[in-house]
């Protein structure tokens, strides 16, 4: 399907990946109640969780260049993540949104999160679990909720609300549709009428997907199997 196209329709029933993104749009309400804070955000690609943020709160945002190219926000700053330009101690929030699993040393980026935060301060974080590689080759791991827990006890931080994104049926359901969407894309890049045509017959059945994953996605069965996790952790007060 036309990129533009599907731009248009994310966040919607209509667009293939709108069972993941529904998840992680409702974890950002947590934002909502930030005031009166320094956020910095890590890997902020296009910012969409600015919608969230009261306008009290002090936000700058941190990309990496080579990846960043792909969106259509340039960050305030352009940085690795494993060597941030932040002093000691000086933020409040950090988010980290799906970024992790593209970090291949990620304890290095734990660790600095570490030291820009405050004491006190709050870690928000989203990893996938049930995902597709993506943005290869810079895409390194995949959690599970005693996994990221583990990493994020490791460097001194307490997780003190995780949610969980999606069940084993949604889960496989997603995957479907990435399937077919990645098809659709291998005959584009060989034909672009053929990947057109098959575009236009794959998207129904998408769209029937997400009609079929709705009432299953209010079901508990989360444990197995799931898109991901999303997680506010607070910083140890030594």
């Amino acid at each position: 399907m036309n990129r533009y196209l599907l731009g248009l329709l994310k966040g919607t029933i209509f667009h293939p990946q709108w069972m993941t993104d529904r998840f992680h749009l409702k974890s950002k309400e947590s934002l909502k109640s930030l005031r009166n804070t320094i956020v910095l955000d890590i890997g902020s690609g296009n910012a969409n969780y600015l919608d969230y943020i009261h306008y009290s709160n002090t936000c700058y945002t941190i990309d990496y260049p080579i990846t960043n190219n792909k969106y259509q926000l340039d960050p305030m700053v352009f940085s690795d993540a494993r060597c941030l330009p932040v002093a000691c101690a000086k933020v409040d929030v950090v988010l980290l949104f799906e970024v992790l699993e593209h970090i291949a040393e990620p304890d290095k980026v734990l660790s600095e999160i570490r030291r820009v935060l405050r004491p006190g301060g709050e870690f928000y974080l989203s990893v996938p679990f049930i995902y597709p590689i993506h943005d290869a080759p810079d895409d390194y791991w995949r959690f599970t909720n005693y996994g990221v827990i583990d990493i994020l006890r490791k460097n001194d931080f307490e997780a003190i609300k995780l949610i969980v994104h999606g069940n084993t049926l949604v889960a496989g359901l997603q995957m479907l549709n990435l399937g077919l969407l990645e098809i659709c894309r291998d005959f584009i890049g060989r034909n672009k009428l053929i990947g057109l045509i098959f575009g236009m017959l794959v998207y129904p059945i998408t769209f029937a997907i997400n009609l079929l994953a709705w009432p299953l996605l209010h079901l508990p069965l989360g444990k197995a199997g799931n898109f991901g996790y999303f997680l506010i952790a607070k910083l140890k007060e030594k």
